[in-house]
């Protein structure tokens, strides 16, 4: 396959994803061990749910800050120190032995997580460009498919041992980082422009309205995603269907199947369409995905609209990252994604409580048919009217 040989010819890209393939364990490997924390530590559900919030509310915020520093000093003096944070303090839970305390560290590890994910791709638009760009960053959402579908059965499966057990696997970061101290590239900067404000860029001739709409695309990309898919379609699976953990585990993992088949085809994709025609028929795919979930009265009919639900993310997500690597000027790039990671923490922040409240009124089948008619037609909308 044409990125295994990028791959091959390229150890930053292979260092790049595995910074990947380890930020992803964040959340989908701490997920499934809910329950277990609950009991062991004698807490309530939503106590217990307070370690994915800690882990994605300080990005939101500090991510921002992050990326205009690494815009001034480098991506390896950023990347580097955030692996070693991640692995510490997420495997420094094992040993402690005070809630509380577990929270911070959860926090902790949520802000140098933030950093990862951003200066990936961050640096995947630094060190490649043009047709190579396109392929290592469908490559790389592929990979954050896989992890994304894996890491549940593994956290879930380590849960089953004991409650602290997934956190030991944020080790693995540590492991990373050794080789990133050598195999990864600073990218070259220009010195005339380092200490250019993120204020210079925004007042400058660049537009700035495909900025606004891929960031606009890119929180509801992930309210859908963290909303519909990952919190709504689990709980209309166990009360219509009553599956297990595991069978939801799986159908819910669908997605991510033909999310990487897609996601590896993204500049074929982009020879056909252009970048905002790719995420506009990635709302259409959502939107029809999600419509079939709710109507569906066959589980085999849903696992084929969670199918067309991980078209819709293979055409939508690695295609915004494409899009504002491509319009990113050199010396902004690290704000520019920085500022895409806080969106992306806001939709996956906000997604999970806004689709349960909804579906608390309405139900969880309403809740999805609303939510695939609403981006259906922002798709549709969108691909007849935008020229950007």
């Amino acid at each position: 396959m044409e990125w295994i040989r990028k791959l091959r010819n390229s150890p930053a890209a292979a260092v790049i994803f595995a910074c990947t393939l380890v930020a992803v364990m964040g959340v989908s490997l701490i997920s499934p061990a809910l329950p277990a924390v609950q009991e062991a530590w004698n807490i309530s559900e939503s106590q217990a749910s307070f370690l994915l919030s800690a882990f994605t509310l300080p990005g939101i915020f500090l991510t921002l800050p992050i990326g205009l520093l690494s815009d001034r000093i480098g991506r390896k003096p950023i990347l580097i120190p955030a692996l070693i944070v991640f692995g510490l303090s997420g495997g420094g839970i094992i040993v402690i032995s005070d809630f509380t305390l577990v929270l911070v560290l959860r926090a902790i590890q949520g802000t140098a997580s933030s950093a990862v994910v951003m200066l990936t791709v961050t640096l995947l638009g630094d060190l490649y460009s043009g047709e190579q760009r396109r392929v290592l960053i469908g490559a790389n959402a592929a990979i954050l498919a896989v992890g994304a579908a894996g890491y549940p059965l593994l956290g879930g499966t380590l849960a089953t041992i004991a409650w602290s057990a997934p956190f030991a696997c944020f080790l693995l970061a540590l492991l990373v980082a050794v080789p990133g101290i050598t195999l990864l590239e600073e990218p070259e900067r220009d010195e005339k422009n380092v200490n250019s404000s993120i204020r210079q860029f925004l007042t400058g001739s660049t537009p700035m309205t495909p900025f606004l709409v891929l960031y606009l695309a890119i929180f509801g990309i992930f309210v859908i995603l963290y909303g519909a898919q990952l919190t709504a379609v689990p709980f209309l699976l166990a009360n219509d269907y009553h599956l297990s953990s595991a069978g939801i585990g799986l159908l819910v993992g669908l997605p991510a199947v033909t999310m990487g088949l897609t996601a590896m085809q993204g500049d074929r994709i982009l020879q056909v369409l252009t970048s905002f025609q790719s995420i506009a028929l990635g709302f259409v795919s959502y939107g029809i995905g999600l419509a079939v979930v709710a109507l569906a009265d066959s589980i085999y009919v849903v696992a084929g609209a969670l199918l067309l639900f991980g078209l819709g993310q293979g055409l939508a997500e690695p295609i915004t990252d494409t899009a504002l690597n491509e319009r990113a000027p050199d010396e902004f790039r690290g704000s520019i994604m920085s500022i895409r990671t806080s969106v992306l923490r806001l939709g996956t922040t906000i997604g999970p409580p806004l689709s349960v409240g909804v579906a608390t009124v309405f139900g969880y089948r309403q809740t999805l048919l609303v939510s695939g008619a609403a981006a259906f037609f922002i798709g549709v909308t969108w691909f007849t009217v935008r020229r950007l």
